[in-house]
């Protein structure tokens, strides 16, 4: 299974965090009944300011709660989580990224741009 990330701003209630707890909820249900697992979930930060006045489902936010979680599922699935982050009234943005394929691919080296064979630092003498 794909390794996926995601990036979510929920709208802030003043009152409780039970909003932004029902939503983790919802999507951690609908990621382990299919057989996937979340692997992090990430809390960024509560009542923080938006960069700019958003609007989502014919309300402006100003002030969102923002997490990340990355989880192994099937690309079926992951069509399934974007229709009901599209559908609920309580996610102001969100975005999906794929990690990796596989979880071999996470500890690949990059491929640098600039080789750096047989080149030795300088010495400064003072």
């Amino acid at each position: 299974m794909p390794l996926y990330e995601l990036f979510c701003i929920a709208v802030h209630n003043p009152s409780s965090s039970v909003n932004l707890r029902s939503v983790i909820n919802s999507l951690s249900n609908q990621i382990h009944s299919t057989g996937g697992v979340v692997r992090d979930m990430k809390k960024l930060g509560i009542n923080l300011t938006l960069p700019q006045r958003m609007r989502r489902m014919r309300q402006y936010h100003e002030r969102g709660d923002h997490f990340t979680m990355t989880f192994d599922t099937s690309p079926i699935v992951l069509k399934r989580l974007d229709e009901t982050l599209r559908r609920d009234p309580s996610i102001i943005r969100w975005t999906l990224l794929k990690k990796a394929s596989k979880v071999k691919d996470l500890n690949k080296p990059l491929n640098s741009s600039i080789e750096s064979h047989g080149i030795e630092p300088r010495q400064v003498e003072m």
